[in-house]
């Protein structure tokens, strides 16, 4: 409830403090425009007033509150209004929010800013031709797929010509990934470190669909997931050339090649592609089907979408039905790459675009000639790309987070089938660190005394990651490394302190998902999704919860 205005005061003018319009048009801006300029437009065009200001213009009264700027009241509004009415009046108005949440981005842009400072990064030229895939993958998504984007609009604005270019060593490349190696981790070795062991090849028996297609009670998915009969825990593949999400590992270092050639496969990826190839197979053989299949697959941030998913779809296509397939395109952030898979003069060709644009004019002038399917990695070009990609001829599959505006038309108006997938189980990321401790190992004679050590050296490795999953929730992304799990720590305390202070946020209606999802720090830190039966047929729905019991509590509290 709003106070009555002070007769002492002036009366406000008509309407409340207008908040700055939130960008610009990415196209205004230049190649020489600085980075720091860009990344802190929303800061830089806030409105430069005090409390009784924004106080006056919005309630007409001052409410006897010291005059401090804005830029402190947001952090702490509960410090200066007392009145419990008053503070909910205040913290409900949009001027408000928006102040606040521009506030509280300040720190981690100015984080990135100088992160890329360091690496030489200062105009948006830099990033263009400056910054290598190891940089830009280094800064967060949000700031990453800004750049990106003000990057497509700037060269198209200045006329900047960015040809196709064939990937260096383009047989290689392909045989690379084509004949990734395999190997593979199994359970039921009690004498083994974790009590699993690690075989180089293909498993003999890798999971059925009927297995796989199982939708866990939400009360019961954190539970110890049964151990099959074949014990077969992930399987791994290696591509010595890297994969299309590091976009082949051109211009990283020799150790982040090494980290990066692998990718390990889980059973939810499987059942991903389960669902998948049967969508292939009802347009591409059986004929069966209206038209090509649209799959939206949509899991919480950080479980390997990008990594896992993204790189076992792409190779299973290309393996589709022995090569079916003439083309497989694989669009990222800040480039595409269409691979050319069929017998020919093409085969084994790798060509990466800098522009969205080119690769869509390539898929578009050979579509009827020949079958293809694009896997879209990126949240911007979903938007962008919608009336362009043939997706009338050519199947679509789109990687993706939860409640995403940038599929909706995908959703509503070209009938995409969503699938959600969970988050990794613990014996799914156990099964991994196994795999990374003990591949190296695999084939050699190793002494009893060594095998002793070994077990020992895994089982305390193991302690420490299930202690970091147990706080911050089961993410790849973060767990193995002591930095990633560090940075994303904070952000996880600095996300439970901004839902204390906020009363947009409530457990109960975040958990039973009678809140729409918000793409904000809050939910993304805090929040994973976990798949249930929908209400109409056989689609696929999502209900919430918290990624760790500590965060669970926490939040309750």
């Amino acid at each position: 409830m709003r106070r009555p205005r002070d007769e002492h005061v002036a009366p406000p003018p008509a309407q409340p403090p207008q908040m700055p319009q939130r960008y610009k048009r990415f196209s205004d801006w230049k190649m020489n425009s600085t980075v720091r300029d860009f990344l802190l437009e929303e800061y830089a065009t806030l409105p430069k007033m005090n409390l009784h200001d924004f106080l006056n213009q919005c309630f007409s009264n001052t409410y006897n509150t010291v005059n401090v700027s804005m830029e402190t009241f947001v952090k702490n509004p509960e410090d200066y209004i007392k009145d419990a009415e008053i503070l909910e009046d205040i913290q409900g108005l949009y001027e408000f929010r928006e102040y606040k949440r521009i506030v509280e981005k300040l720190p981690e842009t100015e984080m990135w800013i100088n992160y890329l400072k360091e690496e030489k990064i200062f105009t948006i030229s830099d990033w263009v031709n400056g910054a290598t895939p190891e940089v830009k993958n280094s800064i967060s998504p949000v700031a990453r797929g800004r750049l990106n984007a003000v990057q497509h609009a700037v060269t198209e604005s200045e006329v900047w010509f960015l040809p196709r270019v064939s990937v260096k060593s383009c047989r290689d490349v392909y045989d690379s990934f084509y004949n990734a190696k395999w190997s593979y981790v199994m359970s039921g070795y009690d004498a083994e470190p974790l009590g699993m062991k690690v075989f180089d090849g293909r498993p003999q028996r890798i999971w059925t669909e009927a297995e796989l297609n199982i939708t866990p009670k939400t009360a019961d998915f954190d539970a110890r997931v049964k151990e099959g009969s074949n014990g077969l825990e992930i399987f791994v593949l290696t591509s010595e050339k890297g994969w299309p999400y590091n976009r082949f590992v051109l211009g990283y270092t020799e150790r982040c090649k090494t980290i990066c050639k692998h990718v390990y496969i889980r059973r939810e990826i499987m059942r991903v592609w389960y669902i998948i190839q049967r969508g292939l197979k009802a347009w591409w053989m059986e004929a069966t089907a209206e038209g090509p299949p649209i799959h939206i697959i949509i899991g919480t941030s950080g479980i390997g979408k990008t990594c896992g998913l993204g790189s076992f779809l792409f190779y299973s296509l290309l393996h589709f039905n022995e090569g079916m397939l003439d083309v497989v395109a694989y669009f990222l952030e800040d480039a595409a790459f269409l691979i050319y898979n069929r017998e020919g003069e093409g085969r084994g060709t790798v060509d990466e675009y800098k522009r969205w644009e080119s690769a869509v004019a390539a898929i578009n002038k050979m579509k009827s000639e020949s079958k293809g399917h694009i896997v879209m990695d990126t949240r911007y070009a979903m938007e962008e790309l919608y009336t362009q990609l043939p997706s009338d001829v050519w199947s679509v599959t789109f990687l993706t987070f939860p409640k995403s505006a940038h599929f909706d038309e995908w959703s509503a108006n070209k009938g995409g089938h969503h699938i959600i997938i969970n988050c990794d189980d613990v014996r799914d990321m156990k099964a991994f660190m196994a795999w990374k401790k003990l591949s190296i190992h695999t084939g050699e004679k190793v002494s009893n005394r060594r095998r002793y050590e070994l077990k020992r050296e895994i089982e305390d490795e193991w302690k420490i990651v299930e202690g970091r999953i147990n706080l911050i929730g089961p993410l790849p992304r973060y767990i193995f490394g002591l930095g990633c799990y560090e940075w994303h720590l904070k952000s996880v305390y600095d996300a439970l302190r901004a839902m204390k202070k906020s009363d947009k946020y409530c457990y109960n209606d975040i958990i039973e998902h009678t809140a729409d999802w918000r793409n904000d720090e809050v939910m993304n830190k805090l929040v994973k999704i976990v798949r249930v039966k929908g209400n109409v047929g056989g689609v696929e729905s999502y209900k919430c919860q918290a990624l760790s019991l500590m965060i669970r509590n926490m939040m309750m509290n």
